[in-house]
C-alpha cells in the first residue's frame, strides 16, 4: 500500500502530469499528497486504473488541519487587561466618527 505521492514518484510524474491523466486541476494533486482534501470516488477509481492497482489500496493522508502543530493561532496575544482592537473596555465594537470638517473640504 503505498501513498499516491509514492505511486506517482514511481511513475515518473509531476503533480500536473498525474492531474491532466486523472482530469483534474494541478492544485487537486497538491492538496490530496498533503493532505488537506481527499480525492472523490471517481477520482480515486481513475487513480487505481493509471497505477494498475485497486482504488482500496492507495493509502490517503488523512486531511489534516493547515495549521495543526504549527503554533500558529489565529488572534494576536494581548496582554492581561488589553481589550481587543476596533473594542472597547467593555467589548463594545468602536466605529470611527468621520471628522465633518475633513469630509466637506473644497479643494481647488
Amino acid at each position: 500500500m503505498k501513498t499516491i505521492r509514492a505511486l506517482r514518484l514511481d511513475q515518473g510524474w509531476t503533480q500536473f502530469e498525474l492531474a491532466l491523466r486523472v482530469g483534474v486541476q494541478p492544485q487537486a494533486v497538491y492538496f490530496w499528497e498533503s493532505g488537506r482534501r481527499m480525492p472523490q470516488v471517481p477520482q480515486m477509481r481513475k487513480l487505481g486504473q493509471l497505477f494498475g492497482i485497486c482504488s482500496d489500496e492507495i493509502v490517503l493522508e488523512p486531511v489534516s488541519d493547515p495549521f495543526a502543530g504549527t503554533g500558529h493561532r489565529a488572534r494576536a496575544t494581548r496582554q492581561q487587561g488589553e481589550h481587543p482592537p476596533g473594542r472597547d473596555p467593555d467589548g463594545r465594537a468602536v466605529t470611527r466618527i468621520r471628522d465633518a470638517s475633513a469630509g466637506a473640504r473644497d479643494d481647488p
